[in-house]
C-alpha cells in the first residue's frame, strides 16, 4: 500500500509542479493527498480477519446460545470481523468461559452474525 501511495504523490507532484511554479502549494497538496490516502487505507484496513477454530461453529443472530443459528463456520472459511462485543459467557472446549463475542461475516457462505470467543 505504502508504494501505490508513494506513487500517486509522486504523480500528483509531477502534474502540480509545472503548473504552479510555486513549491509551496505543491507541498500543500501533496500532503492534503498523503492524509487522504491514509484516511482511505485505514478504512480499508479496519475490519480484521480471522477464521474459525474448528468445524460446525454456529453463526448466531445475538451474542448468546439462546438466539437463532443463521448458519455454520468451518475452518478455511476465513472471517471478517467487525465488532468485538460482550454477551453470554460460554465454555471454551479447553475449558475456560469466555464472554466475548465476534460480529462477523463468513467470507465463503456470506452468513453473518455473532460467533463467541472460544471458536475464532
Amino acid at each position: 500500500m505504502r508504494t501505490v501511495r508513494n506513487a500517486l504523490l509522486a504523480a500528483v507532484t509531477a502534474a502540480v509542479l509545472p503548473m504552479s511554479g510555486l513549491g509551496t502549494q505543491v507541498v500543500i497538496i501533496a500532503a492534503e493527498v498523503k492524509n487522504g490516502l491514509v484516511e482511505l487505507v485505514q478504512k480499508a484496513s479496519h475490519g480484521r480477519s480471522g477464521d474459525f477454530r474448528e468445524p460446525g461453529v454456529l453463526i448466531r443472530s445475538a451474542p448468546d446460545t439462546g438466539s437463532a443459528a443463521r448458519g455454520v463456520g468451518n475452518p478455511g472459511d476465513d472471517v471478517s470481523i467487525r465488532q468485538t462485543t460482550s454477551g453470554e459467557s460460554v465454555r471454551c472446549p479447553d475449558g475456560s468461559a469466555n464472554s466475548e463475542w465476534f460480529d462477523i461475516t463468513n467470507r465463503r457462505t456470506r452468513v453473518s452474525g455473532f460467533v463467541s470467543g472460544c471458536f475464532l
